[in-house]
């Protein structure tokens, strides 16, 4: 069947694309324009038609892109029209007229072009990861997957333990002959060099899920010492009340930021203090549990007695213009005024260093989904138990762990039973993607 949809966001626009895949893709194009002959790859001006009445829809371009030459392997038709709700919906329904055309599914396009070999999982994965990158990290990583860095780091790894395989049933079949001695000791060696790249690649994956997620900062400190201000201030607008009344925050109010190209959700809470409310003691409670998830912690004072350096946190110091000038400073605390506005650059500038610090070395193959770094522990669990099989007496068991990490490479990369990964990874796609 041949799907159509609108591929760029909707709304009011100067352009907007509607996209088509399949057989029939260059037959509806041609009930629309009459008279056009379409090379494949090049644009054409045309005047598109209502299929049935023939009244004039739109002036735009049409290009034609000819299977196997287009993103999803099969033929393929962009129309490249006005943008506007009243112009893509007309033409949107004018395709609905022809009778062999229907609605894409949301992500059928880039499902089509997995199950045409145009892109592994790892890349429709990083083609979801590159449509909602929000920062200039997530982007270069999302564009290192798409090129194929993933696939390649995990392909070479298949193509290893087949190599490894191989090697042992060269063994069983020739096992009256004499084969060198040491066989058993190479191969233990080659199993633990691809043991110690695969453990080095999903101790990178913490760092991965966290830049595709973000990087997390909760704001803690007793009611009224300015957490509201701060996020507010964070944020460039107003996300939390800010009151001077005690306990206003009852929940967790989260703020989306991009520093230094990362993506860093800073969270503020309820102030920490003993509270009969229930209501005030169930944000409490979630301000704790906040504290838990959270990568780095900014815990903010007014009083600088009660100033308390710990691990992961960073110690501010606010409304130092109602301090007197006599308090004894810290270097590792940070003096700020949120109202004054005073030494939020500094804040700032810690939280990028902090940040910046949690990625010494990004590579090309940090491991950004969670199923990636479960992946490749099951398949360190089968060379393990492969390695604690004796290769001389038992040889058909340990290729049979080898061929299960080869398996659950073919899961990571799509080549293998990936059914329960797709509707989830295209859950997240839009219709015209």
């Amino acid at each position: 069947m041949t799907i159509y949809a609108l591929s760029t966001a909707p709304g009011t626009a100067g352009l907007a694309v509607i996209r088509l895949s399949g057989p029939r893709s260059l037959e509806a194009l041609n009930i629309l324009v009459k008279n056009k002959v379409f090379v494949p790859g090049n644009f054409i001006r045309c005047n598109f038609s209502h299929p049935t009445n023939k009244k004039l829809l739109d002036r735009g371009l049409a290009v034609y892109f000819k299977e196997p030459k287009s993103f999803t392997g099969e033929d393929v038709v962009e129309l490249h029209i006005h943008g506007g709700y009243a112009n893509t919906t007309t033409m949107l329904s004018a395709l609905s007229q022809i009778n062999y055309l229907r609605l894409a599914e949301q992500g059928e396009f880039t499902k089509r072009a997995f199950v045409n070999d145009k892109l592994d999982l790892t890349g429709i994965e990083a083609l979801g990861d590159l449509i909602n990158a929000q920062t200039e990290q997530q982007h270069e990583q999302a564009l290192f997957h798409m090129g194929g860095s993933l696939s390649k780091l995990y392909l070479s790894w298949r193509k290893k333990l087949i190599e490894l395989t191989a090697l042992i049933e060269v063994e069983l079949d020739f096992a009256d002959e004499d084969l060198p001695a040491d066989i058993s000791r190479n191969l233990y060696k080659k199993i633990d060099l691809i043991i110690h790249e695969m453990e080095a690649h999903i101790a990178e994956s913490n760092q991965g899920e966290i830049l595709r997620e973000g990087f997390r900062i909760v704001i803690i400190g007793e009611p009224n010492v300015g957490k509201s201000s701060l996020i507010n201030l964070l944020a460039k607008r107003d996300v939390a009340i800010v009151s001077d009344i005690a306990g206003t925050t009852r929940d967790a109010i989260e703020v989306n930021l991009n520093i230094a190209g990362f993506p860093v959700i800073i969270t503020d809470t309820a102030g920490l203090r003993e509270s009969k409310d229930e209501i005030e003691k169930l944000g409490i409670d979630l301000a704790y549990s906040k504290i838990k998830e959270s990568n780095a912690i900014i815990e903010i004072f007014t009083n600088p007695e009660k100033v308390n350096l710990k691990e992961r946190h960073i110690a501010v110091l606010n409304k130092i213009d109602l301090i007197k000038d006599n308090y004894k400073k810290q270097d590792q605390v940070i003096s700020i005024s949120v109202i004054n506005n005073i030494g939020i650059d500094l804040l700032i500038d810690k939280i990028e260093k902090i940040v910046k610090d949690y990625f010494p070395s990004k590579s090309e193959t940090i491991p950004t989904h969670a199923r990636y770094r479960i992946g490749v522990e099951k398949i360190i669990q089968s060379l393990i138990a492969a390695k604690k099989i004796n290769l001389f007496s038992d040889s058909e068991l340990v290729v049979e762990e080898l061929r299960s990490g080869i398996y659950e490479i073919g899961r990571l990369t799509g080549t293998v039973d990936v059914e329960e990964y797709l509707d989830v990874i295209f859950r997240e796609f839009c219709i015209g993607k």
